[in-house]
């Protein structure tokens, strides 16, 4: 599972999106586990506060795994259609992948910070890709860079 947190607050999302057309894209799988930054009820939220705010919003949309091109491609018409950028609520990975497949420009406000589990009491702990690093809670590890582990609305 990739640990994932906010790497944007909610009104660099607006300013990036506003006078564009834009169609919201998540993951339903690591995005939505890690404090729900992503999943089908982050996005769908995301694109009613954009909504709200004026930014002309064309769908909200989900996947099981934005890391699979194969499950990326498969909704690539649907989710581009009509729209000029996406905001992807994804990992690092699942931003490739849509940028790819839908040939949009990609909102990106979220990060990757390694791979990671949920402990035997749900925390959600980072792992180190390269080993060098401690297991840490991603709260933690969000709050030493400066992140933040909660959705953006």
């Amino acid at each position: 599972m990739m640990m994932i947190a906010r790497s944007a607050e909610y009104e660099d999302v607006l300013n990036s999106a506003k006078d564009r057309k834009v169609s919201v894209w998540t993951c339903n799988t690591c995005a939505r586990m890690c404090n729900g930054v992503g999943g089908q009820q982050a996005a769908d939220r995301l694109a009613a506060k954009l909504k709200e705010d004026g930014v002309d919003v064309r769908r909200s949309m989900s996947v099981s795994a934005a890391c699979l091109m194969s499950k990326v491609n498969a909704k690539a018409a649907e989710m581009s259609e009509n729209a000029d950028a996406i905001v992807s609520l994804t990992c690092d990975v699942g931003v490739l992948c849509a940028a790819r497949a839908f040939g949009k420009d990609v909102i990106a406000p979220l990060i990757t910070l390694g791979s990671g589990y949920i402990d035997g009491d749900g925390t959600l702990i980072v792992t180190s890709c390269n080993g060098l690093e401690s297991p840490a809670p991603l709260n933690e590890v969000a709050e030493k860079k400066g992140l933040s582990a909660t959705p953006l609305v």
